[in-house]
């Protein structure tokens, strides 16, 4: 078959997603001269280039896709909305016309999320259904957000041939909320991160500002449902509580939170202890993640995450929150606690300092998992879902 390898959004500042697609990516491209399909690869206009540098395959074909304007997505949310323009509107998206011309049979959508429900068989995959899971939080229900994402994804994920999410978890999501078949479902667990490379890091800005003081690390975008102002409770309870003065490290962009996380600093005095440093570069990623006693990960929002396989890789103990599908990704190789809670925030945090041996077994366990499941396993997966489909596509032209 032609298969379309879709990229979608592919810039760092998306955070976990970025990491994702990037390390997939890469994977697929030392593995696609095995496979006996040919691929054409999508991505945004801008990036055709420097993909196309990075790639020793002269059989894969990169093409470029402008992203939607205004017009294109009010169309692509009326042919969700009404059926009958759905019908009536024959032309397709630029995606569509684009894998058309270049006779593309099956897509692989790589990144989670939901994107246009072409008429070529697809494979989709999904990171979450938090707008479900969590209507509440403004990221998912705000300005219509809710609406949109549902009608969305009701329509996207029930016509995929293949669906693909990385826990049992998240398998049975989907099912409960949209009536995948257990059939078109496949479990392809998150791979984790390739930040291991024998040389020197850079130091972040803050860390002359720390002065070897123990510091806990919490790299996410801002968000509600990441939960950064209950983790500052926590840290007032430490102080407060146990006469312990940690000091946290905040990394990640802004998605309209950081001001309210900011003043509930103020209000606690925290101010001294709290290091806000915004995006920041894999460099001073891995020093934050070597350096730091502990990641903590208060996340409401499951059921998979990459920080805690990033944490893993590069020795870094984990303490996370108790959501759907933490256990399962984790295993045995964190120490886990009720979101919901500062107190028990705070008193996982103090339970891992104050036990020097355990730190040094999940160091240990977590290594061993960071290593079970490799990106090129993932792609492997993908590229079985190829052959498995390919004897269906052959059935038309």
């Amino acid at each position: 078959m032609r298969v379309g390898v879709c990229l979608g959004d592919f810039v760092p500042e998306v955070g976990g997603g970025y990491t994702f697609v990037s390390q997939i990516f890469d994977a697929f491209l030392k593995l696609a001269h095995v496979s006996s399909h040919q691929f054409v690869v999508f991505c945004n206009s801008e990036h055709v280039k420097s993909l196309q540098a990075g790639c020793e395959n002269p059989m894969l074909e990169f093409c470029g896709v402008p992203e939607k304007g205004f017009v294109e997505t009010a169309i692509s949310a009326l042919k969700h909305y009404s059926p009958l323009f759905a019908y009536l509107y024959k032309r397709g998206s630029r995606f569509e016309r684009a894998a058309s011309e270049r006779h593309v049979e099956f897509v692989w959508f790589v990144g989670g999320g939901v994107y246009d429900t072409p008429e070529i068989p697809y494979i989709a995959t999904v990171w979450d259904v938090q707008h479900l899971t969590h209507p509440w939080f403004p990221e998912v229900s705000s300005e219509g957000r809710w609406d949109y994402r549902e009608l969305m994804h009701k329509r996207f994920l029930r016509r995929a041939a293949y669906v693909i999410t990385g826990t049992r978890t998240g398998a049975e999501q989907l099912g409960w909320y949209y009536q995948v078949p257990e059939d078109r479902i496949r479990i392809l667990p998150h791979p984790t991160p390739l930040l291991t490379a024998e040389r020197v890091y850079s130091k972040p800005a803050c860390a002359n500002r720390l002065g070897g003081k123990k510091f806990i690390f919490y790299p996410a975008q801002f968000w509600p449902h990441k939960n950064h102002v209950n983790l500052l409770h926590a840290l007032k309870l430490l102080h407060d509580r146990y006469d312990l003065d940690v000091n946290l490290v905040f990394t990640g962009s802004d998605k309209n939170n950081s001001d309210h996380v900011k003043s509930v600093v103020g209000e606690l005095g925290l101010a001294s202890q709290i290091h806000i440093l915004g995006f920041v570069g894999t460099d001073e990623l891995v020093w934050l993640y070597r350096n730091a006693v502990a990641l903590v990960y208060p996340s409401f929002s499951g059921p998979e995450n990459l920080p805690p396989l990033e944490a893993f890789s590069l020795g870094c103990p984990v303490v996370i929150s108790d959501y759907p599908g933490a256990r399962e990704q984790l295993g045995d190789a964190a120490v886990f606690f009720d979101p919901h809670s500062p107190e028990k925030m705070a008193d996982a945090v103090k339970y891992l300092l104050d036990n020097p041996d355990l730190k040094q077994d999940l160091i240990k366990k977590g290594y061993e998992r960071a290593v079970r499941w490799t990106a090129e396993d993932f792609v492997e997966g993908v590229f079985s879902m190829f052959d498995e489909f390919e004897p269906v596509r052959r059935c038309w032209s």
